[in-house]
């Protein structure tokens, strides 16, 4: 098979990270950090603390208590978002953003807590400070933007964002499932107040994990259990990160994670040299097949390549393709349906390909041939 769905997850895990998870579930750590004053329960905290610190420098926070870590950027985002709640307040996102932003931004809508301002691209598919300008009100508090689209591999420019942010008071919560791992993201230089991240995109760690790193930002928790600290108290403090980690932690993810991070540290320049060098390769593939409508914009760090063939439903595409060829994409609407809306793919869908660090040339070459083949027939 040849696996193309690395958006989605990565199929490729360095050997870095399994034995990472392993470590974890050695007799050393397989103990519940933060919960026990003995020996192991302290080793498996200290190692989790390693992977805050080691966070913290790679986003540049000022504290590694300002990393959470979360089942993933899902559970990221809804924190961001649920535990900042001003009620009456208003705040500003995106078409180009995925359900785990629109739908709680909906909720809160519908329960009449928030006001909410989408806003559309301009003609170039862009979002530009020109039109976040216009939606801003007296009673905006926070934006909310899509670093890289899951959809079309867009990329927002988040140091002008940022800046804009920053003169209007806003609070800056960025959705980094994406370009975590492609991109260097400097929280302090781009007025991030939040940021969420996958570990298992391109961190290339397990599928469960991911984080909120905190800068200048307040958070009420949104879950509740038992945190390690004040147990006696019927409310958790609010203390970072405790009070947003309720339960039990998920040690042998944090560790895969922690390898991950590292993994993608050491190869940075090498991983996303090859994967721009692909993609670029595939979007002018791509553009020779007759009747193909491709949705990128020159967006090639991520390597997310979207496009249709003529009228033909992205699933059948999908299906054919991995039927008969052997080869793994995603079709549909990639849980960000506003994204279909303005090009009107709602329908049909898009079919989407996600290049790694371990794709090769010869598997976009397979795929190439696949899709005139689909296309001629």
């Amino acid at each position: 098979m040849i696996y193309l769905d690395n958006p989605a997850t990565t199929n490729y895990k360095p050997f870095s990270v399994k034995m990472g998870i392993l470590e974890a579930l050695s007799k050393k750590y397989s103990a519940n950090p933060g919960r026990s004053s003995h020996k192991l329960s302290i080793n498996a905290a200290l190692k989790i603390l390693e992977t805050r610190e080691l966070l913290t420098k790679v986003f540049n926070l000022n504290n590694s208590n300002d990393v959470i870590f979360t089942s993933g950027c899902t559970e990221a985002l809804n924190l961001a978002i649920l535990g900042s709640i001003k009620t009456g307040g208003h705040i500003i996102t995106t078409i180009y953003e995925h359900n785990s932003v629109l739908r709680p931004l909906f909720k809160l809508q519908k329960d009449g807590l928030i006001e909410l301002t989408i806003v559309k691209p301009n003609n170039n598919d862009e979002i530009t400070i020109k039109e976040l300008e216009l939606a801003v009100k007296p009673n905006t508090y926070m934006i909310i933007i899509n670093h890289t689209s899951n959809v079309t591999g867009y990329t927002m420019n988040i140091a002008d964002i940022g800046k804009f942010a920053k003169a209007h008071n806003l609070v800056f919560l960025v959705d980094g499932a994406q370009s975590g791992g492609h991109i260097n993201i400097d929280m302090q230089k781009n007025n991030i107040n939040m940021l969420a991240l996958a570990g298992h995109k391109g961190f290339y760690g397990p599928q469960g994990v991911g984080a909120l790193l905190l800068n200048n930002a307040k958070l009420q928790p949104i879950k509740f259990g038992g945190t390690g600290i004040n147990s006696e108290q019927p409310m958790p403090p609010v203390i970072s990160p405790e009070a947003y980690e309720a339960g039990t932690t998920c040690t042998p993810l944090i560790f895969g994670f922690d390898a991950g991070i590292n993994f993608t540290i050491k190869h940075f320049d090498k991983i996303n040299k090859k994967t721009t060098e692909l993609t670029k390769f595939l979007i002018t593939e791509l553009s020779k097949i007759k009747n193909i409508k491709i949705y990128n914009k020159k967006n090639y760090s991520a390597g997310v390549v979207s496009f249709n063939l003529g009228d033909l439903p992205s699933n059948q595409v999908a299906n054919e393709l991995c039927e008969t060829y052997g080869i793994c994409v995603r079709s549909g609407l990639h849980c960000a349906p506003l994204v279909h809306r303005h090009f009107n793919t709602i329908e049909q869908g898009m079919v989407r390909v996600g290049i790694a660090y371990n794709n090769t040339k010869s598997q976009l070459k397979k795929l190439v041939f696949a899709l005139n083949k689909i296309i001629k027939n």
